[in-house]
Formats: C-alpha cells, sequence, structure tokens
C-alpha cells in the first residue's frame, strides 16, 4: 500500500509540472517532533492506545504558482511506540516498531512580496495517513487525513533558505474498523467513529530551483 502511496505522489507532481515549468520549484528536506492521537479499542483489557511522541522527518516538493500561492506535496515519516492502557497479553503494556507517514498534497498562501527575506504562510492540504502494524501484529491501515497548518519561509539568496513549519493531521477512521491483528491476541478494532489528532513541528533546508 506504501508504494501506491509513492507512485500516487509521482503520478501527482508529473501533472503539477505540466503546469509549472514556468515556475520556481522549491525541495526541502526536513526534520521535527510529531506528538498526539490515541485509539479507543474494543478490547476491555486495553481499551486504549496512546502514541508516543517522537522525531519525525520528510520531504515536501513545492511548485510556486503564483507570489502569493505555492502547491506542495509533502511525505512525513514517525517511527515510534504505542502506550497501552491497560496490558496485551503476551505484549505488556508497549509495543514498538510502530511507523506513521503522511502523505498530503498542499495549498498556501503566502504572504509578502517575492524579494521579501521573511514570509509567513498558512496551508491546507488533504491525503492520507497510513499506520503500519506494530511488531509482532500485521494489519496496517490508510486513512483519509487532513493537514492544516502554517509557519514562516527566510531566504539567504534566491536559492537557499529555511522553512520552518507547526502542522495538525486529523486522521479520520469508522467504527468497528481493524486496526491491526496477531495470531496471539486476535484483532483490535475502534470502538466509535472518530478521528485521531496529531500535531507536528519541523524545520528544513529549501533549496529553489
Amino acid at each position: 500500500m506504501k508504494g501506491r502511496f509513492i507512485i500516487l505522489m509521482a503520478l501527482t507532481m508529473l501533472c503539477l509540472t505540466s503546469t509549472a515549468l514556468a515556475q520556481s520549484m522549491e525541495i526541502q528536506p526536513f526534520v521535527g517532533y510529531r506528538w498526539g492521537g490515541s485509539f479507543d479499542i474494543d478490547d476491555p483489557e486495553a481499551p486504549g492506545f496512546d502514541i508516543a511522541g517522537g522525531e519525525s522527518y520528510g520531504l515536501t516538493i513545492g511548485w510556486i504558482a503564483s507570489p502569493s500561492a505555492q502547491i506542495d506535496v509533502l511525505w512525513s515519516h514517525q517511527g515510534t511506540d504505542l502506550e497501552v492502557d491497560g496490558s496485551i497479553t503476551g505484549h505488556g503494556d508497549s509495543l514498538s516498531g510502530f511507523d506513521i507517514d503522511n502523505f498530503m498534497i498542499e495549498g498556501s498562501w503566502v504572504g509578502g512580496k517575492p524579494e521579501d527575506k521573511l514570509r509567513g504562510f498558512a496551508s491546507f492540504g488533504i491525503g492520507a495517513t497510513q499506520f503500519g502494524a506494530p511488531d509482532g501484529f500485521k494489519g496496517s491501515r490508510t486513512q483519509f487525513a487532513l493537514g492544516i497548518g502554517g509557519g514562516v519561509k527566510t531566504y539567504f539568496s534566491k536559492t537557499v533558505g529555511l522553512r520552518f513549519q507547526a502542522r495538525w493531521t486529523p486522521t479520520f477512521f469508522n467504527s468497528n474498523e481493524s486496526v491491526f491483528c496477531s495470531s496471539d491476541s486476535g484483532c483490535f478494532a475502534t470502538t466509535s467513529g472518530d478521528y485521531i489528532s496529531q500535531f507536528e513541528v519541523t524545520a528544513g533546508v529549501i533549496f529553489r530551483l
């Protein structure tokens, strides 16, 4: 499933390139920190999981559509643990190896003028979040997600700068959807239709082409 999203993002970039060849492109590898998020689970011994905060990293590729608008394709990865509210037989109160990947297409409004050294922006994106099963389990999930955030960009020259961003990512689940399964513990399912909230702050170098 992850490979399909990578292919989708690549095709999206090719389509956008056809309308943005005359515009500038920005590539930004970034690192950050992500926290928040919990599942309500249909197991009396483990009624919920909390996602531990941890480091994140990723890549943003953007096209400057106009002096005040930018379109970005974003991938962000977090490797973390699930803290169990209770315990799971054979696994204890923490599940390691839990990977979360966000895939987003974002539109941004950018303030100021192109020649300004410091420019603020606000962004909104749609895409998907993939939750990989933790160690000892199977059954990763890919769910619809939104991205809402903003930040600032500062430029040292016409081709190099820094970008700082904060983002809220709600990922939506339906009730009774299996999250992941194991041979000894069975499958865990969400107990209500809801969303998982995660917050992320990132910083990275901008390379403008």
